[in-house]
Order: structure tokens, then sequence, then C-alpha cells
């Protein structure tokens, strides 16, 4: 239980006994030998919430919460709590009586019963009064059964999430594992030079995808760094085949951003780029700013004619998902296509 529960959970403590012994003071009560009006019940008034409290307290705090470790059954330990209790504020009572010297008082209430007689009555009728606080104590164990339950099922989801975001991540290093490979493969006969300095590229990404994506989050000056160490490789996979412009800030703020979120974006728009003779009529353009706390990209790749794509491929359905788990409420994704250009667009709010 946090700090702040803690506090709150005292102060309605306070105001509920703050409450009861109002009661008891602004009240009249005649309880034989005591009464409000001579002062001497204030005394005992007192003495009986603090057995009160015990019965409350014990049974909500300790007793029903380790129920199943007790020696004695719970039922049995219950009974022996209501009934000790009520019997040692019948007693201490009695003692206020001698204290109070009401032993008078007492006598003439009595009409010749014997003391004991007395003291066995109001034990009697404080088992009945303990008991009603025993039933009051489970609004207490409500209360923290409640808050448990809460904070299990929170535990619950935040794993639940872990292991999602974990499977979503997992599904992209395989296919930029796949995606790696094949471009050297087919590069190693054609153009060895190249191929070599891609290899490199390749392992220099896949490190970065394999040790330093481990964190929920990364600096996202790491992130823009990877960002453009993949359109490198890109774009000696492609040659001229496409014409690659893009707008990456030099600089960022200590934002931090979930790791490889924009990697299907790019894996996306590499993949279904035109593919027309002229390399200049294969465009793909990247763009990534920041204001203050919001962060806009956008990436768009032209497309060959009188083709349509899919707005829920793998990959962007990966991103959806994400987003949806890591900034709920914090994000805005629009796809769409004009003038045979595929367009993705993606506005984060970093805090």
């Amino acid at each position: 239980m946090s700090t702040l529960n803690k506090i709150v959970l005292l102060l309605v403590n306070i105001c509920f006994w703050a409450i009861i012994l109002f009661i008891g003071f602004n009240f009249t009560w005649l309880s034989p030998p005591f009464s409000t009006a001579e002062g001497t019940y204030y005394l005992t008034m007192l003495w009986g919430n603090f057995f009160n409290a015990i019965v409350l307290y014990a049974n909500a705090l300790w007793l029903y919460p380790h129920r199943k470790r007790l020696k004695i059954p719970y039922w049995l330990t219950v009974v022996l709590l209501i009934l000790g209790t009520a019997f040692v504020e019948a007693i201490v009572d009695y003692q206020l009586v001698f204290y109070l010297d009401l032993v008078d008082k007492l006598n003439a209430n009595l009409g010749g019963i014997p003391n004991w007689a007395y003291v066995f009555a109001n034990g009697v009728q404080n088992t009945f009064i303990h008991t009603g606080w025993y039933i009051l104590s489970f609004t207490i164990v409500f209360l923290f059964e409640s808050r448990k339950n809460q904070q299990i099922q929170k535990a619950l989801k935040e794993e639940k999430l872990k292991a999602e975001l974990q499977f979503l991540r997992a599904q992209i290093n395989p296919h930029f594992l796949f995606n790696g490979i094949n471009s050297v493969y087919f590069l190693i006969d054609d153009k060895p030079d190249i191929a070599k300095s891609t290899l490199l590229k390749f392992s220099d990404l896949l490190r970065y995808q394999l040790y330093e994506c481990q964190d929920d989050a990364i600096p996202l000056a790491k992130e823009i760094a990877h960002i453009q160490a993949y359109i490198d490789l890109e774009r000696i996979r492609k040659g001229d085949d496409v014409t690659i412009q893009t707008s990456l800030p030099q600089t960022v703020n200590t934002f931090s951003i979930s790791p490889l979120l924009f990697t299907p974006l790019l894996e996306n728009a590499f993949k279904y780029v035109s593919n027309e003779d002229e390399g200049s009529s294969n465009r793909i353009n990247i763009a990534l700013k920041l204001e203050e706390a919001q962060l806009f990209f956008e990436i768009s790749n032209t497309i060959d004619k009188n083709t349509t794509l899919t707005k829920g491929g793998i990959g962007l359905k990966n991103v959806r998902k994400r987003l949806a788990l890591l900034y709920p409420k914090k994000h805005q994704l629009t796809i769409s296509e004009a003038n045979n250009c595929f367009i993705v667009k993606l506005n984060i709010i970093l805090k």
C-alpha cells in the first residue's frame, strides 16, 4: 500500500473515532450506575470504545487476514476474542464503580442482586455489542481485500502488457533479420564490396536491436540514429533504383521513446516502394520533427500504378497494437493513399 493510501486510511479512522466520541460526549446516556448527568459515563465510554477497537482491529488486521495460519481455528478464536474483551470490560466497569465511588448507587440499582450477577449481565450485554463491532470490522476487511485485489489485477495487467510488448517486439527482429540476410545475399555476387559494407551496417543494426533495446524506453536520440542507420543500409541495397529523402533532427532533448517503434514503418515503405524503370520515379520521403513534447513522424513511398496496398499488414498491425499499449490516448496514426503514394503519419505526445 502506498504512503498516500496509508495516510488516507489513517485519516478515515481518526474521523470515524472522532464521530463516535462526539456522539458519546454530546448525548444523554443512562447506564446504571453511570450517567452523563454526573459525568461518570465518559470514563466508561472511553474504556468501552477501547475494547470495541480491540475487537474491530484484531479481526480486521490480524485474525481474518491470517485465519488460515492460526493454530486455533478462526471461529473459535473470534468467540474467545469477543467473550474475553466483553467480560474483561465488564470487570473493568465494576472496578470503576469503586474508583468513582458509585458502590451505593450500584447496590440501589441492583435491588439486592449479587455484584457478580451485575458483572455477568454486563458481560453478556458487552458480548452483543462486541459482536456488532466484529461485524463492523468487515468493512475494513472489505476495503483491504478490495485494495489488494486491485493491486493484484494491476500487477497481472502489467505482466500481460510486458508479455504482449515483448511478443510484438520479437516479431520485428526475425523480420528484420530475414530482410537483412536476403539483401546481402543478392549483393554478394554482383557487388561484393557493397555486400561487405552492407553486412557491417546490418551487424550494427542487429546489435542495436539485440542489446540496446531491452529497456521499455530508450533515448530518442538513439532511436533516430537507428533510423538513419537503417536508411543508410537501404541506400546501399537499393542504389539508384530509389530516391530517398530524409529530414531528421540532428539534436533532440532528453526525451525517451519505446524502441523500434518506427522500424515496421520503414520496412513497409522500402518493401512496397514502386519499381519504375526510372529511379527518380521511385521515391521514399522520411521526416521526423519535435515540437516541444510532441513528435511528428511521416513516411511516404510511391507505389506502382493500379496497385492498392492494404492498410492492415502485419507491420502496421504491430505498430497499432504497440501504440495502443504504450501511448493510449497520446498518439494519432493516420494511413492514406494519394497520387500513387502510400502515406503514414504518426503523432506521439512524449510526456
